[in-house]
C-alpha cells in the first residue's frame, strides 16, 4: 500500500477513536437506509468510508472522488472493487442523475464554495445525499480539550468554514426540501432529499 499518513484515525486516543467509530456507524446506517446502487462519494480521501459503506452495501457500485492524487492511488489500493477518480466537488465530471445517492464526509468545510460544490452533487444524482459537517463550536472545542490547534482556538488547519446545527440546516435547504440533522459528537449528519417531509 502507498507510503503515505493513514487517514484512518488510528493515531487517535481510544476516547477519540470511539467517537469516529459511532460517527462512521451513524454515517453508514444513514447511507444504509437507502439501499443505493450507485453511490458517489465526494470528497472520498483514502477510502475509509468506502470500505465500511461497502462491507454492508455489498451489490452497490461505488465511485469516489478526490482532489489529492495520492489519497485516491490509496484508496484504490484499500478498496479495489471501487472505483476512485481524481476530480473536484465543485465541477464534477459526470452525467445528471447519474448515481442514486451521494455521499460527502468532512468535506464541505474545505471547499471554497460549498453553495456550489452542493449544486454539483445535486445534479449528477438523482436528488439524495448524506453529508457531514464538524458541529461547531463543539468540534473546535473538542480539539481544544485535547490540547491540539490552540493558535487556531481549536480550529482544524483547512477547515474555511464552520457551521452550527441551525446553519447547515439553513445551507442544505437551499438545495433540498427535505432535510433531516442528526448528532454524533463533534459532528453533525444530515441526510437530504427532494421528497417531501412526512408527517
Amino acid at each position: 500500500m502507498n507510503d503515505i499518513t493513514r487517514e484512518d484515525y488510528s493515531h487517535l486516543s481510544q476516547r477519540g477513536q470511539a467517537l469516529v467509530s459511532a460517527f462512521r456507524t451513524a454515517l453508514v446506517d444513514r447511507v444504509a437506509a437507502y439501499a443505493p446502487t450507485r453511490i458517489l462519494e465526494v470528497g472520498c480521501g483514502q477510502g475509509w468510508v468506502a470500505e465500511e459503506i461497502l462491507r454492508r452495501l455489498t451489490d452497490a457500485t461505488y465511485t469516489g472522488v478526490d482532489i489529492r492524487e495520492d489519497a485516491v492511488a490509496f484508496a484504490r489500493d484499500l478498496v479495489p472493487t471501487a472505483t476512485f477518480l481524481v476530480g473536484d466537488a465543485q465541477n464534477l465530471d459526470f452525467d445528471d442523475g447519474e448515481f442514486d445517492l451521494i455521499v460527502c464526509a468532512e468535506v464541505l468545510e474545505h471547499v471554497s464554495d460549498p453553495a456550489k460544490a452542493l449544486a454539483e452533487m445535486k445534479r449528477v444524482s438523482t436528488g439524495t445525499g448524506v453529508y457531514s459537517v464538524p458541529h461547531e463550536p463543539w468540534f473546535w472545542l473538542a480539539n481544544l480539550a485535547r490540547g491540539k490547534y490552540l493558535r487556531t482556538f481549536g480550529n482544524f488547519p483547512g477547515h474555511i468554514h464552520h457551521w452550527s446545527d441551525r446553519g447547515f440546516r439553513h445551507l442544505l435547504y437551499n438545495h433540498y426540501t427535505r432535510v433531516e440533522v442528526s448528532r454524533s459528537f463533534p459532528w453533525l449528519i444530515a441526510d437530504v432529499s427532494d421528497r417531501p417531509q412526512e408527517g
